[in-house]
């Protein structure tokens, strides 16, 4: 408002939404603050006629004129007349309703006539309309009201106050929904119910759900109607069929139709009828896609004579009864169960323009002898039988059929030309056994996965030039591929599984824009050379193809892999081995894996280190090698190794100190001196064990392997209270320990104990920076149905968790966790504190699981303990301290305070009969810590660090939170694996969701780690 510039402000968004309501708003908040003002209303009724621009124009020249009536004789001396005006008052004027921008130009011209510190706003259903301000002016769209406004909005107009009332309760909720925070459907809605009872309400939602409410519709439709006839139909086919799909998708079946549907949705999308997601997917608001049906039903009282039919009641009739007719040009007949249909074999031959034809969970029991050749989309799942023989289908973009009886041979007649043909769709398909000769220049994306019979794939479909995805995983039988593959636009293709398949064909210098190539499982003995064609590859998995024994040499021409899996480490000389030379190496290689490879007995592959500059995963689990080579401490950016599971693994050298991770569980032969070696750098990254002795002294916890449980306890204690810069905990640092044990440690010095599943202790205005959690677990029988989660709260408010953690060990085991002081005091700020606050730490267990800790306790500096003292110096076992209740003071009143909390004051803080929650999120959904598990009989160590900086002693690196995918740690017990004996060698856990694969190397779609 201070500027002394001239602002032009555009509003836009769906009709109803109040672009009406906030431009009056401002109006009315600011209009003092300009000389003259001008609220011009509804500006697309107005200027209808040309009569109307002219009544609109001496309007605006009579309000700018102090309430003078100014009289216009034609539309371009108004134009003339306006400019005079605007230039001589700084005005603030607001154009509602705009719907073309031939009605911005007859009345502001140009846009740069106006006074300096003049302010125009412009509202409009259309954003294209805008397009008159310029660049230099700002454009905002105005969405519905989020969950918490519309209530808000709802109760004011149905109550005539902020709070619903109890007995109305659950329909408020309903009709909100269906409201879905449209503010002119809840204002209408609202008005409309308010002093009716709740079956009245109840009664009207249904009628709302299927007939939708005249004054809403007629408000909406108004952008509807200002469509041109090809706009109408993509948005009635778009409310009927293709909400929620992908906006390429849609375009390409609709252009097959003549809709021209590149330009189309742009208006429809300008116009806020329809929005695009940030996945492509198009949507639209639910009433506007009630509207749009509701159109289509008023087009005739007969159902066969409805152009578009997407309820599967109706699709029901139509079928069964044969009632279909010309008028008809789509079908959605989704059922929501199985269901055998009484179709006969000519249902569709009324049907001559039917254009989408897409069925679900329906199957029928007589062969089809018809289908219009006219079909531009055939989606039906399941379908048993083949297509007709008469069918042919030159229109087709979309054929998807998957888990059917089709037979391509009479499918793709020889010599049809499929020139619109996008998508094929042939999934779990057994009764394909062979792809014949395919004419189709435009396909684009090809699944034939899981088609367990498919043994051949004719030469034709090498050159495609269009096809970018091409999927074949899982078809066992495969043998024969095109010679030589020319796929110029492909950029993802799948073959993993394919057992038979032995031979990979040559690759075309054409086909550059390949990324993704799976081949793992693969019976593929050797690449071509020509692989090297396949320069903008990024992810290569040749993992468990057990017949490839080289590689090619010039495979270090694939300079943009980020992702390799390969089965084998040893090169094939090719003729260009000299010019490969040239560029040896993977500059931009993140993800390496050898995984399951029982023929690797030594790594030449990794003897040079400059090869992989960005290296940051290796993968070399379940393999057969001995030692890794001393060059690995030379790969300076590594962050995880994974050597799980390798029997014959004996020697582990120094790891560079990049490394955040490496998981050798399940690797028994390691020496003790790689042991120790690993166990030191450990201690030395987490700042636990110092990598020198403090006042002259060196602990023996990492050198001796016959180190017992105790000692470790009480070597971390050591350490802990000599380090000079662990005497306080910094507030951002948190940790989490795992180990073996049956008592909680002394040295710990909790101060609140418990065996039951409450503790409760009180805490100034200031929460301690102290604050230590520890239990004691007895072995678990099912430790996979077995989690332990540890809820707070603060004065009586609504429990947060605190941490959680699977109980997955067979044996006694500790659980030790400290958190944040941040984050505690920003707990303790939501519960409106005072000089004392009421703290509730509770234990909750799962319902189904019948275990519990069998002790357990908190250190806490409270204001209740009889003395302060400091955990991180770790006082002699025999300075323990407990609440006494003679100290404790009185409840403290509190906003959020309950009768329960002096019930469990009185108890001494330990209720056995507390409710447990049935259903609490998975203890694999939390944040990614660092975890490491010892040698010394099940030593796990979790620690996540906010501020590396406050810790000297920690070697700053980087986290693998900036990671797209953050693995889960998890500990797997060796004796499970050895008949119950105790695993002697090192083992740290880190595993994936399914650990039998390698995660990373599968295609995006596919999978998932724990996160």
């Amino acid at each position: 408002m201070k500027s002394n510039d001239v602002r032009m402000v555009g509003i836009h968004g769906l009709g109803g939404v109040g672009k009406t309501t906030i431009a009056k708003a401002i109006y009315n908040k600011i209009a003092n603050c300009f000389e003259l003002s001008c609220f011009l209303e509804d500006v697309r009724e107005k200027c209808g006629t040309y009569d109307g621009i002219i009544k609109l124009q001496e309007m605006l020249l009579s309000n700018i004129s102090q309430g003078t009536y100014v009289k216009v004789d034609s539309v371009p001396k108004g134009i003339i007349m306006i400019k005079k005006r605007l230039c001589r008052t700084r005005l603030l004027l607001i154009l509602d309703n705009v719907d073309e921008s031939e009605m911005i130009v007859n009345l502001l011209g140009e846009c740069n006539w106006f006074a300096l510190g003049s302010r125009v706003i412009i509202t409009t259903r259309d954003k294209q309309v805008l397009t008159t301000l310029g660049k230099d002016h700002q454009i905002y769209e105005l969405k519905e009201l989020n969950q918490s406004e519309s209530p808000e909005l709802f109760n004011l107009y149905a109550f005539q106050k902020i709070e619903p009332e109890k007995d109305y309760l659950e329909v408020a909720k309903q009709i909100i929904h269906y409201a879905n925070g449209l503010p002119l459907a809840l204002k209408i809605i609202g008005s409309d119910l308010c002093g009716k009872s709740v079956c009245e309400w109840k009664s009207a939602l249904e009628k709302y759900k299927n007939i939708s409410h005249e004054k809403i519709q007629e408000k909406l439709k108004i952008s509807y109607d200002g469509l041109g006839k090809t706009e109408k139909d993509i948005f009635l086919d778009i409310a009927c069929f293709f909400k929620g799909f992908n906006r390429s998708y849609v375009e390409s079946i609709l252009e097959a139709c003549k809709l021209y549907p590149g330009y189309g949705i742009g208006k429809l999308i300008d116009k806020c009828l329809i929005t695009v997601g940030q996945s492509g997917n198009l949507w639209m608001h639910d009433l506007l896609q009630q509207m749009g049906r509701e159109i289509v039903q008023q087009e005739s009282e007969e159902l066969g004579k409805h152009s578009r039919v997407w309820c599967f009641e109706d699709a029901y009739e139509i079928l069964t009864t044969n009632m279909g007719s010309s008028k008809i040009r789509g079908i959605k007949c989704y059922s929501p169960q199985p269901i055998t249909m009484p179709i006969e074999a000519k249902a569709f031959e009324k049907m001559k323009y039917l254009k989408f034809l897409m069925v679900h969970n329906v199957r029928i029991c007589e062969e089809l002898t018809f289908l219009p050749n006219g079909l531009t989309l055939l989606q039906w799942l399941e379908f048993p039988f083949s297509l007709p023989s008469k069918y042919y289908p030159q229109q087709l973009v979309a054929l998807e059929m998957p888990s059917s009886h089709i037979r391509l041979e009479t499918t793709f007649k020889l010599g049809i030309q499929l020139k619109y043909l996008k998508y094929i769709d042939f999934n779990r398909c057994e009764f394909i056994t062979e792809l014949p000769e395919l004419c189709a220049p435009n396909l684009e994306k090809m699944d034939l996965s899981y088609c367990q019979n498919l043994v051949k794939v004719h030469e034709s479909v090498g050159f495609l030039d269009k096809l970018k995805i091409w999927k074949l995983q899982g078809c066992g039988k495969l043998q024969i591929l095109p010679n030589n593959l020319r796929l110029k636009s492909l950029e993802e293709f799948l073959l993993i599984d394919c057992l038979r398949l032995e031979k990979f064909p040559n690759i075309d210098p054409e086909m550059k824009c390949l990324r993704q190539l799976y081949l793992r499982g693969t019976g593929i003995r050797e690449l071509p050379s020509s692989i090297k064609y396949l320069t903008r590859l990024c992810n290569l998995d040749l993992n468990d193809c057990k017949n490839l024994s080289y590689l090619p040499d010039n495979i270090y021409k694939l300079q943009l892999l980020t992702i390799l899996g390969i089965h084998t480490a040893k090169l094939r000389q090719t003729s260009d081995y000299l010019d490969g030379l040239s560029r040896i190496g993977f500059l931009m290689l993140d993800f390496l894996s050898f995984r399951g490879n029982k023929n690797i007995i030594e790594l030449d592959f990794l003897m040079k280190p400059e090869y992989f500059p960005v290296l940051k995963d290796l993968d070399l689990s379940a393999t057969n090698i001995v030692s890794i080579p001393e060059s690995l401490g030379r790969f300076t950016t590594l962050e995880y190794l994974d050597i799980r599971r390798c029997k014959q693994l004996r020697e582990i050298p120094r790891l560079p100190q990049s490394v955040q991770i490496v998981n050798v569980s399940n690797s028994c032969s390691l020496n003790p001196q790689s042991s120790s070696r690993l166990l030191n750098q450990i201690g030395e990254f987490l700042g636990i064990f110092p990598n020198k002795g403090c006042k002259g002294t060196r602990s023996r916890i990492l050198t001796d392997p016959q180190t017992s449980s105790t000692e470790i306890l009480d070597k971390v204690r050591h350490y802990r209270s000599v380090l000079p810069d662990m005497d306080s905990k910094p507030e951002d640092d948190e940790f989490i320990i795992r180990l073996p044990g049956t008592e909680i440690p002394k040295w710990l010095n909790l101060n609140h104990e418990s065996d039951g599943n409450v503790i409760s202790f009180w805490v100034g205005r200031t929460f301690p920076n102290i604050f230590d959690v520890c239990f004691a677990f007895g072995p678990v029988k099912y430790p996979w149905m077995s989690s332990c989660y540890v809820d707070l709260s603060i004065n009586g408010c609504k429990k947060e968790n605190l941490s959680s953690t699977p109980t997955s060990e067979f044996s006694d085991h500790l659980w030790i966790f400290s958190l944040s002081n941040n984050k505690m005091q920003n707990r303790l700020n939501k519960s409106n504190p005072s000089e004392q606050n009421y703290v509730e730490v509770t234990c909750e267990m799962e319902d189904w699981v019948k275990n519990r800790p069998r002790r357990w306790g908190v250190r806490v500096e409270c204001i209740c303990c009889s003395q302060k003292s400091n955990v991180f110096q770790l006082p002699s076992p025999s300075a323990r301290h407990s609440c006494g209740s003679s100290s404790v003071p009185l409840l403290p009143t509190s906003s959020c305070g309950t009768d329960m909390d002096q019930w469990a004051f009185n108890n001494g803080g330990d209720s056995r009969h507390q409710p447990r929650r049935n259903h609490r999120p998975p203890p694999y959904a939390r944040r990614p810590q660092k975890h490491y598990l010892s040698h010394f009989g099940w030593l796990r160590i979790r620690y996540r660090l906010w501020k590396r900086s406050s810790r000297p002693t920690r070697i700053q690196t980087t986290t693998l939170q900036s990671r797209a995918l953050i693995r889960e740690l998890e500990e797997i017990d060796p004796r499970s694996f050895n008949n119950g004996e105790e695993d002697s060698g090192l083992s740290m856990a880190h595993t994936f969701v399914d650990d039998c694969s390698n995660s990373k190397l599968c295609p995006p779609s596919k999978w998932t780690r724990k996160s």
